[in-house]
């Protein structure tokens, strides 16, 4: 064992963060699914490495087709964000599928993938994965890479991330920005977002989302579509800080408002926020739509965010008044015809992709999304460019995929 993991390991006596870290690491000592197919003499076709949810949707549709088409595939993560989603997708496939919580404390990868693929979802560059793609065979594949921030604040990419990328077979960037830019570096590579055909798919079984999770949404539906569509906006992933906008809502218009966190600390901030602006509201929860008579609907309901986008011409997406913005995909392939946001937006790449299509607005204040908001836009529509998307999904996927 390394002396720095000897270290984590003691400071996981007396300090929380590393003794949360050492309880996580410790589950792959204890659960079946993460022994490695060296276990049953078996190799696995691809192993894809990301950090945490956001990373895995990203990869999602191709670890889908992975195992559609027979694939034995492995699963390395890092964030403990994304365990409930891998272990049901694993009870799924139990033959097809291992998975790993990569280990900062025991020294466990090297000695455990079989597969000779490596897929990176951006950026969990640990010097491991590069001593494991030196030996021979292994390849070395990246995907959803970005210098978005390098080419924000005029710095120069690291060489730590330039040797990654110089070792790797196949690159697949984030954004043309991105892989212009790597041209001047000598690095090939394709622009792709991988997001935009989970997204599709999730649209298309959206009903049966709706009846599995929500049935109570098509009421709530069809009461939302007695307003003119052009006259509906749904606020999604929003946070108490983005509530202020609203305070110029023009009073023929109804807001169905789908909050980030549903925790009752959150959700008091912006019923309180709403109470300020004098608009009147409703909870709508799991088990009880009530008759709709308020301006604003906040949805207390997790995981039907995405195949709610498209009752809804005009979409503002949270975020943007604090950390970061949210998912801008969501709302564009569902085919809002308009998308607003708020100014802290420079670390989405998806934002790059909806302003490329001229569908996007930051608004910095209540009077700018105001002005948004009574402009006319297109109603529901789906852009060019995400159709050469939906068309160039396969030959990626063939593409990447291929051992």
């Amino acid at each position: 064992m390394k002396p720095l993991q000897w270290l984590a390991r003691f400071l996981s006596l007396f300090l929380p963060f590393f003794k949360q870290r050492n309880d996580f690491e410790k589950k792959n000592f204890q659960d079946k699914t993460t022994q490695s197919f060296k276990e049953i003499g078996v190799k696995a076709d691809l192993c894809f490495e990301f950090s945490s949810e956001g990373e895995y949707q990203q990869v999602a549709s191709l670890i889908d087709d992975s195992l559609v088409a027979g694939k034995k595939i492995e699963l390395v993560y890092f964030s403990p964000s994304v365990e409930k989603t891998i272990t049901e997708l694993a009870l799924k496939y139990p033959q097809n599928i291992r998975f790993l919580r990569y280990s900062l404390l025991y020294s466990t990868f090297s000695g455990w993938i079989t597969s000779q693929t490596l897929i990176l979802v951006r950026y969990d560059l640990f010097p491991e994965f590069f001593i494991w793609s030196l030996k021979p065979g292994h390849k070395l594949k990246m995907i959803w890479v970005t210098f978005k921030k390098e080419r924000l604040t005029n710095k120069t990419i690291s060489i730590f991330k330039r040797i990654f990328l110089w070792r790797s077979s196949q690159i697949i960037f984030a954004s043309e920005a991105d892989a212009n830019l790597a041209k001047e570096m000598n690095l090939n590579g394709s622009s792709f977002d991988f997001r935009i055909e989970q997204i599709r798919r999730r649209l298309i079984k959206k009903d049966q989302t709706f009846k599995l999770k929500f049935p109570e949404y098509f009421n709530l539906e069809k009461k939302m579509s007695e307003t003119p569509i052009n006259k509906r906006i749904i606020f999604g992933n929003v946070w108490p800080e983005d509530i202020f906008l609203l305070e110029k809502l023009p009073s023929d218009f109804k807001c169905l408002l789908v909050p980030h966190k549903l925790d009752q600390v959150i959700l008091q901030k912006m019923t309180d926020e709403l109470t300020k602006l004098r608009l009147s509201f409703q909870l709508v929860t799991d088990d009880f739509v009530p008759e709709i008579s308020a301006q604003i609907i906040i949805l207390v309901k997790k995981g039907i965010l995405c195949e709610s986008f498209g009752n809804f011409s005009k979409a503002y997406v949270g975020g943007g008044f604090g950390e970061s913005i949210h998912s801008i995909l969501e709302p564009l392939v569902a085919g809002c015809g308009a998308i607003s946001c708020g100014p802290v937006n420079f670390r989405s790449t998806e934002f790059d992709i909806a302003e490329s299509m001229n569908i996007i607005t930051v608004v910095k204040n209540s009077q700018e999304f105001y002005d948004w908001l009574i402009q006319d836009f297109a109603q529901m529509t789906l852009h060019d460019k995400l159709k050469t998307y939906f068309e160039s999904y396969p030959d990626f996927m063939k593409d990447l995929l291929s051992c």
